[in-house]
This record gives C-alpha cells, sequence and structure tokens, in this order.
C-alpha cells in the first residue's frame, strides 16, 4: 500500500469468497479500485463451465450495484490450459486450440486480463478479439 501498488486477490472459485476477500482487502485500507479479482479458472474441460458461471455472476452483480465485484478480472489462461493432458498432445498443435478456447470462453464471461503463453495462441485470441470489434 505504502508505494501504490495494486493487489491480485485470488480466491478460489466462489463469488462469496471472492466478494468478503475484496472487502477486507478493502477494510485494510486498500480502494477497490486497486483490487483485481483471480477468480482461479479452470481451463476447457476442466472446470471451465463452473468458472464462466461465476465470473458471469459477479459481472451480474457488478452491475446490479455491488462495487465489491465489480474489480476487474484476471484470468491465468496459459498455466491452466497447459496443465491438461489434451494439451500436451502433439498432434494439430492441440495446446494452442486449448488455450484459444478458453481465452475466448473467458472473454465472453468477462475477463478483463488474460496471461497467455504461446504465441499462436496469443494470434489467435488478437485476431478474435479484433474481430469482435469489427476491425
Amino acid at each position: 500500500m505504502a508505494d501504490g501498488h495494486n493487489i491480485i486477490a485470488e480466491s478460489p472459485i466462489d463469488i462469496n469468497i471472492a466478494k468478503q476477500l475484496n472487502i477486507l482487502i478493502s477494510d485494510m485500507g486498500l480502494p477497490l479500485e486497486k483490487i483485481v479479482i483471480n477468480p482461479t479458472i479452470g481451463a476447457l474441460g476442466y472446470g471451465l463451465e463452473y468458472a464462466y458461471s461465476i465470473m458471469e455472476r459477479c459481472r451480474l452483480a457488478a452491475l446490479s450495484g455491488d462495487k465489491t465485484v465489480a474489480s476487474p478480472f484476471i484470468c491465468f489462461v496459459g498455466q491452466e490450459s497447459w496443465r491438461a493432458k489434451e494439451a500436451k498432445v502433439d498432434e494439430r498443435n492441440q495446446g494452442v486450440i486449448w488455450e484459444v478456447i478458453t481465452a475466448t470462453a473467458l472473454l465472453q464471461a468477462g475477463a478483463d486480463i488474460l496471461i497467455m503463453r504461446h504465441p499462436e495462441a496469443i494470434e489467435k485470441v488478437n485476431s478474435y478479439i479484433e474481430n469482435l470489434y469489427g476491425r
């Protein structure tokens, strides 16, 4: 707090715990604007649908006025995607596909920051984002 840094609030994939953690951090004196939520996502096939629904619920709560869950989401897509055994199969560049699908799904769920690993996956996700904006 002394140097003005932001904080990544990591919680298990649970909206109530994420909210409580943000409240406790703000009670320590750090403004909510300096908190980034790490919802501890899962990759495609490893809990992605659950992560999606939790992130979606957080976004809906934030849009309804709940400032404690209105912080940006950071998602460690590369780390989670490349941990899956399916991503390590060399056929058809499976890992890149795994990372791209996970990232695009999380963008749809409301992710603000994606931490990715493979350059080809990053290119594909950037292209996806540009297509969303009609560029």
